[in-house]
């Protein structure tokens, strides 16, 4: 039987977020889901293995696969032959999904008509305009073409034409309208405004996902149901990204079966507690430098605890008062300290003491993060006083990490990171920067994960490249001295 043990509210910043597809909606399927337990959950066991690579390496000077950190974490969090002895579920104080489902059928109904994609005798085409009341974001050209119907995005740069077709977002009087065809929308002023959208939008890793969504083709003439839905699905995302919320806030509920933490006389296994007091601070740690979402390693998704309870304090006191300091913290050096104590070794290694060595030392591996002095040494933190600024932030950070801003490309993608492409290992970016809101402030934060590599007498990826990280934070702190 679960009991719930530990209550955190929490609040992401700019979250894109989103079920099995990666966005908040996908009637096609059923799947409606803003924040997921499962991927909170997920990105918390990333951070306990990160932690306690962190021990591994500092006693070792050595990393070990992850499956090997899991095998001894599953007392926690389950395996394929065991359950967790954790569960979490999350309530989010947001009616995002209300809005973005009426959206989809509004838009399903206009398109069903035939209104637009029938339209075959319009030279040059068809042009859907996605506006935000008077302002043009970007258009969605839809080309009748001999291979069927292409839709191509793009910034609009010219005035409207006599075929464009624009889809409105009116957020004073909370609607959304096609060819004059309204439909209300209430909660809209939840969302980004206009003054916020240009420069929400001018984020490079936003424009990117603008803009991957050329040359999806479609048969003229023949848009059945799958077709129809696919259509409606990017314009959709394209308006998700202008709706996308300034920050939501949710409630993370952390529930334990107490049974499986007894042993066989029924009694309290003290290494089974150990091991969950430590996973609940390593879940602390990621709300403290992690994110949510997609592209959370450019910022996107911040995450910052609100509000803690706790329900047990056999297994969460020390959690709450670690939540009470962080939210006395009132300035820059404020922050740096006491994320320095977070990461401390000391600490880590006095909450994992009991189990550490249960852990085998069974192969070194390539491409495992680990906390190391580097992270500290470039640690960073920086008050953002102006409401908007975040936003700025985020931008220039996101402009100056772009692999083509950046000179050298191997250490692009070493320490910036790379996408997945075919027949190749995705490597995530080592260096990280998100939004961090304490006490009714914000603060940016950047710092520096280690990697592992095993060809290297130093092991450390950070170091092989101090120099041109040197030169890149340089450059960050200048660019970022106006903001």
């Amino acid at each position: 039987m679960y009991e719930q043990i530990l209550s955190i509210k929490a609040k992401a910043l700019y979250p894109i977020v989103g079920g099995y597809n990666g966005y908040p909606l996908s009637l096609t399927v059923g799947y409606e889901e803003p924040i997921r337990a499962t991927e909170i959950k997920g990105l918390w066991k990333w951070w306990t293995r990160i932690l306690l690579e962190s021990m591994i390496f500092k006693h070792k000077s050595s990393v070990i696969p992850y499956s090997e950190i899991d095998k001894v974490m599953e007392d926690v969090f389950g395996s394929m032959d065991k359950k967790s002895v954790v569960r979490l579920n999350v309530r989010v104080d947001d009616d995002f999904i209300n809005v973005v489902e009426k959206i989809w059928h509004f838009l399903r109904s206009f398109f069903q008509r035939g209104q637009v994609v029938n339209q075959r005798n319009v030279s040059g085409g068809i042009n859907i305009i996605i506006q935000a009341q008077n302002l043009n974001i970007y258009k969605i050209n839809i080309n009748n073409s001999n291979n069927g119907l292409n839709v191509r995005v793009r910034r609009a740069d010219r005035d409207p034409k006599p075929n464009d077709i624009p889809i409105v977002i009116d957020f004073n009087d909370k609607k959304i309208s096609i060819n004059g065809i309204d439909e209300k929308l209430e909660g809209l002023d939840k969302y980004l405004t206009i003054q916020n959208i240009k420069e929400f939008l001018s984020i490079p890793r936003i424009k990117l996902d603008m803009l991957k969504y050329n040359n999806i083709g479609f048969k003229v003439g023949n848009l059945g149901d799958y077709k129809l839905n696919e259509l409606i699905r990017i314009i959709l995302d394209l308006i998700t990204v202008v709706l996308i919320p300034k920050e939501v806030e949710f409630t993370i509920n952390v529930e334990v079966n107490k049974e499986r933490l007894k042993n066989k006389n029924n009694e309290l296994d003290i290494n089974k507690v150990k091991k969950l007091k430590f996973a609940l601070y390593s879940l602390f740690v990621y709300l403290i430098l992690g994110g949510i979402g997609r592209m959370i390693n450019r910022g996107m998704g911040s995450l910052s605890p609100t509000q803690i309870e706790c329900h047990d304090d056999d297994l969460c006191k020390d959690l709450k008062l670690l939540f009470e300091n962080f939210s006395k913290i009132s300035n820059e050096d404020g922050i740096i300290e006491f994320i320095k104590g977070l990461v401390d070794f000391n600490k880590l290694e006095e909450l994992s003491e009991n189990y550490i060595n249960e852990i085998r030392i069974a192969s070194e591996t390539n491409n495992v993060f680990y906390i190391s002095d580097y992270l500290l040494k470039h640690f960073y933190a920086k008050e953002i006083k102006d409401p908007l600024n975040p936003l700025k932030c985020l931008k220039i950070l996101g402009e100056l990490t772009l692999s083509n801003n950046v000179n050298d490309p191997t250490f692009a993608r070493e320490i910036l990171g790379s996408p997945r492409k075919s027949g190749d290992i995705r490597l995530p970016s080592a260096f990280r920067f998100k939004i961090l809101y304490v006490a009714n402030k914000y603060y940016l934060i950047w710092y520096l994960l280690d990697r592992y590599n095993i060809t290297d007498p130093s092991h450390s990826f950070i170091k092989k490249y101090e120099n041109e990280i040197n030169n890149l934070i340089n450059k960050a702190k200048q660019n970022l001295g106006g903001v």
